[in-house]
């Protein structure tokens, strides 16, 4: 049974849910504008193949940055950082169990991390408008092979 990580940022926006209907993710698109991330897109595995998700937020002439994970050696997000400022995440860094990504954004306001010991992300959730304004997980037990990492 996965474990939802309420939704932490900003309180304005409209609220929105993928689920966690998925094994992992497969690669995460943030938009980055002059008020913090504009827009941001979860492609999930589910079956063992990739799966587009829904684009969450503005959108704008930004400039895009991705992230991709490497699901067929199991790679999997144990944990984001982000950063938020005037109710609109500002920034994020992405934790797998394999490597750490370049911060995403600007490391702008109060910092807060989505991370639960000993489970990967497998959803996400959060509100959005013209900016991410939230953001949330959903958790599930590791395998037990990969307990070890």
């Amino acid at each position: 049974m996965p474990q939802k990580l309420e939704a932490r940022g900003g309180n304005g926006g409209n609220q929105w849910d993928d689920g966690a209907e998925h094994e992992g993710v497969s690669k995460i698109y943030i938009r980055e504008g002059r008020d913090g991330i504009e827009s941001i897109k979860f492609d999930y595995v589910k079956n063992g193949e990739p799966k587009d998700g829904p684009i969450h937020g503005g959108s704008g002439q930004s400039f895009t940055e991705s992230f991709d994970l490497n699901h067929t050696i199991d790679e999997h997000i144990v944990s984001i950082k982000c950063y938020y400022d005037e109710g609109v995440i500002q920034g994020l860094v992405i934790k797998t169990n394999i490597r750490t990504s370049a911060l995403m954004g600007y490391n702008l306001g109060t910092k807060f991390k989505l991370g639960v010991k000993g489970k990967k992300i497998i959803g996400f959730h959060g509100s959005s408008d013209k900016n991410l304004n939230s953001l949330g997980a959903y958790f599930t037990t590791l395998s037990p092979d990969n307990l070890d990492v």
